[in-house]
């Protein structure tokens, strides 16, 4: 049986990373310093397009199925035991809406978020997966 999976705010996102499922502190390899904390933001970023799909009326046998693109976003970084990968969708979310809010205070100076990587078939370029 898996353990069961909290909620959290995606804004903890950040600081949940630092442990494993265990609820053990994440070391880094080149961990000198106690203090060293793994960055989300500098993990390689992923993305998989996914579909929801839905009987429009699920009495009738004819019924249409509509499907929706549903973007997740992932970002696989690295400790001492290892690669794992979190998923960001929520995270980056919010981390977009903060840039976006701050770079209209600051002026012009528009930065451009990470592209993510492709590494399957069924993962797609982020301009294909716009909807």
């Amino acid at each position: 049986m898996t353990p069961p999976c909290r909620s959290f705010p995606a804004s903890e996102l950040p600081l949940r990373i630092q442990q494993d499922a265990s609820g053990r502190r994440r070391k880094l390899d080149d961990a000198g310093s106690v203090s060293r904390r793994i960055d989300l933001s500098a993990c390689e970023l992923f993305q998989m397009l996914q579909y929801k799909c839905e009987v429009q009326r699920p009495l009738t046998r004819e019924s249409p199925v509509r499907c929706f693109a549903v973007d997740r976003l992932f970002r696989r970084c690295k400790d001492k035991k290892g690669v794992f990968t979190v998923e960001t969708t929520a995270w980056e979310g919010e981390r977009a809406r903060a840039d976006s809010s701050s770079s209209s205070s600051e002026g012009s100076g528009t930065k451009e978020p990470p592209k993510p990587h492709q590494w399957s078939s069924s993962w797609h370029d982020a301009d294909e997966a716009a909807p």
